[in-house]
């Protein structure tokens, strides 16, 4: 088997593999691994392609099949391939590939998975007309149904541009939140059992397990919570600071370095770690541009009371004494 067929056959693997219920942290740490191998990303792309197609094609289908077939008129099998035109060359030979399964395996998936890498912005148009932006080293699954359209944000951040719909709600699932909508623009954040939920445009509500009435949010409003806690906070703030990733920008007011250091290391293989009492509670203001790794530490470095030291495996930070008094 080639190494391009064999990552096909990978990826076709983890896109059945991740949509499990069982899926858990060391799944995903597997596949972001797997995802850095050269050619990885287009062979799990190219599965995405051919699953959506069948997907939307799947109940014509189904429904071909189960008709009723005469003993005597007999018809052999016969697939349509005009539309592989448009999935390209890789594309087309995994549906080759999935078409010889047997029929169980091509039935569509309930979700749809995407993800980036570290480093790597993606943007979704989904076929009710929503968009998604996903920021760097994320993953959440999408599923359209007849009476509502559900999205998993498994972990990472994303924009969320949503269709209006009055019939179909969107609804997001982000640990112990629920998010519903109809029609607005909001950012969904969810790192390390933390959660955050900005609106930049309309109305959204949002419903934590154990809480009786749902929070609505305006405009300049972001929703904070720890998964697994009792409350939420609510407060005012600059939509488009929530944002700035998009455009190659982290925006902070006041914000511990642990939270920033987490940020920086989303974008980069090899990681910042902290060192010394209270560095990880160092609190910062500012922007930083989102380039090199060595030129994002400098700047914070020249930025705040922290020496940056290389080591063979990471990157040092650790709070001047002066930052401890």
């Amino acid at each position: 088997m080639s190494r391009s067929a064999q990552h096909l056959q990978e990826a076709a693997d983890w896109l059945t593999r991740l949509q499990r219920p069982e899926v858990d942290e060391t799944d995903w740490l597997a596949f972001d691994a797997w995802l850095s191998e050269p050619g990885a990303q287009e062979a799990y792309d190219a599965i995405q392609a051919v699953d959506e197609e069948i997907f939307h094609r799947g109940p014509a289908m189904r429904s071909a099949l189960t008709k009723p077939r005469l003993a005597t008129a007999r018809q052999p099998f016969a697939l349509d391939w005009r539309w592989l035109g448009g999935l390209g060359a890789t594309a087309a030979a995994v549906a080759v590939a999935v078409t010889m399964a047997p029929w169980g395996e091509l039935l569509p998936q309930p979700d749809t998975l995407y993800t980036t890498a570290k480093g790597e912005s993606r943007q979704v148009q989904l076929a009710d007309g929503s968009r998604i932006d996903l920021n760097t080293d994320s993953h959440l699954s999408v599923r359209l149904e007849k009476d509502a359209r559900r999205v998993t944000v498994h972990d990472g951040q994303a924009l969320f541009d949503v269709a209006h719909d009055n019939h179909r709600p969107f609804l997001i699932t982000a640990g112990d939140e629920t998010v519903r909508v109809v029609g607005t623009k909001f950012d969904v954040r969810r790192r390390d059992g933390q959660l955050s939920i900005t609106v930049l445009r309309g109305l959204v509500e949002v419903s934590t397990d154990g809480q009786d009435e749902p929070v609505r949010l305006r405009p300049g409003q972001m929703l904070e919570h720890t998964e697994g806690a009792a409350s939420v906070t609510v407060s005012k703030v600059t939509a488009e600071d929530q944002v700035g990733w998009k455009s190659g920008r982290l925006i902070y007011r006041d914000q511990p370095l642990g939270r920033i250091v987490g940020d920086i290391n989303r974008y980069f293989d090899r990681p910042l770690r902290l060192e010394g009492e209270n560095t990880a509670d160092l609190r910062f203001t500012g922007v930083l541009i989102v380039d090199g790794q060595d030129a994002m530490v400098r700047r914070l470095s020249s930025l705040m009371p922290i020496s940056a030291t290389p080591t063979d495996d990471a990157i040092v930070l650790r709070g001047r004494p002066s930052a401890s008094h």
